[in-house]
């Protein structure tokens, strides 16, 4: 298949002003030259750091005709990947593993499940416990890759995870999670002594990591990028590790950006300026 027919298929919510979610993880995918399948699961105005926003969880049985119409005119076979972001309430989250269970047994396309559920920016969850558990359970074991931060990891694992040991004894033991390819993102693991970006990949009880200098800048919709790279890269063909490298190289590009910029958060202009990086 040529990649000018390649479609990503992506679940996650969709804001009507800036970049997160859809908006940032569709932009990454269409810059690859990929065809961007938008799936949301909440349409809200901007992006909750916002001091106002408005919206809500897309209703069940529209999200329900969406995940039909695409299934039936054959984009599942278009793509090699399909990937899952911010996704609230229980009958959303059902319907998007029923949706992803389906897509696989039709298909070889694989599930990147990005559980964005909560992080230390945070210092917790931000959608309700039983959705985030619910999110586990039905999504969890679909999953091919699974790229959750620090906080979601432990969470996922309930337990804490201050080392490269504490690390591969959490994975080794959880019934799931070590038959499953981990990229852990944002990693706060006391090795690190020079508090660079830390992404480790976990696969087959092997760590590798992967650093990036650390740009002194906070904004929203960082992991959502990540993934929409991470999924156009192996997409195109790159391995696992070079499609991380690829990730957290642009990623620190348009952070570098935003800073020298003064900008409060990612932009069009600031995405585009990085774009030269996918080329080389």
């Amino acid at each position: 298949m040529k990649n000018t027919d390649l479609h990503v298929i992506s679940i996650q919510s969709q804001v009507s002003t800036g970049y997160v979610g859809n908006n940032i993880a569709g932009f990454a995918i269409q810059l690859h030259g990929l065809n961007h399948v938008m799936l949301p699961t909440v349409l809200l105005s901007s992006h909750t750091d916002k001091p106002v926003y408005y919206g809500e969880i897309v209703d069940v049985s529209l999200f329900r005709k969406l995940c039909k119409g695409i299934e039936e005119i054959g984009v599942g076979e278009q793509s090699k990947y399909v990937i899952s972001g911010y996704i609230k309430g229980q009958e959303v989250i059902e319907a998007t593993a029923n949706f992803i269970g389906q897509l696989k047994q039709r298909s070889l396309l694989q599930f990147i499940y990005d559980p964005v559920f909560g992080d230390t920016r945070t210092e917790g969850l931000y959608i309700p416990r039983e959705d985030a558990m619910y999110s586990i359970e039905m999504l969890l074991p679909l999953c091919d890759i699974l790229t959750p931060n620090h906080f979601e990891l432990e969470f996922i694992t309930n337990t804490t995870i201050s080392n490269e040991e504490q690390l591969k004894e959490a994975i080794g033991k959880h019934p799931i999670l070590c038959n499953k390819t981990i990229v852990l993102t944002t990693a706060e693991l006391s090795e690190n002594v020079n508090h660079q970006v830390e992404v480790v990949l976990i696969c087959n009880g092997k760590l590798t990591h992967y650093y990036a200098a650390n740009v002194a800048i906070e904004v929203v919709g960082t992991g959502d990028l990540f993934t929409g790279i991470l999924s156009s890269q192996l997409s195109i063909g790159k391995d696992i590790g070079e499609a991380i490298q690829k990730a957290m190289q642009l990623i620190s590009s348009i952070l570098q950006y935003v800073k020298d910029n003064q900008l409060t958060e990612m932009n069009a202009t600031a995405i585009m300026s990085s774009y030269s990086l996918l080329t080389d």
